[in-house]
């Protein structure tokens, strides 16, 4: 099992903590600028969203907005550089 075998040498690790690292650091940065305004429809019944439930949402929207425009632009930069070479 790769997991397993990962144990064995730590070092192979360092590249996914990293990776984890930076998602939740970026998510940090999501969550402290998403708003926790909600309309008045959604406070009530069936809802019930919180503020503190629209702001993990909205912290969570925008990290993967700022995930998939990153993904766009690696993609974009790959190919351009496949062009150059």
């Amino acid at each position: 099992m790769p997991l397993i075998k990962s144990f064995d040498n730590p070092k192979s690790l360092l590249k996914t903590v990293i990776g984890v690292v930076v998602i939740g650091a970026l998510f940090g940065i999501a969550y402290s600028t998403a708003s926790g305004d909600i309309a008045a429809k959604y406070a009530a019944d069936p809802f019930n969203i919180t503020p503190e439930g629209a702001k993990m949402v909205g912290g969570v929207l925008i990290t993967v907005y700022a995930l998939a425009i990153l993904a766009i632009f690696g993609i974009v930069v790959t190919e351009i550089t496949k062009i150059v070479k």
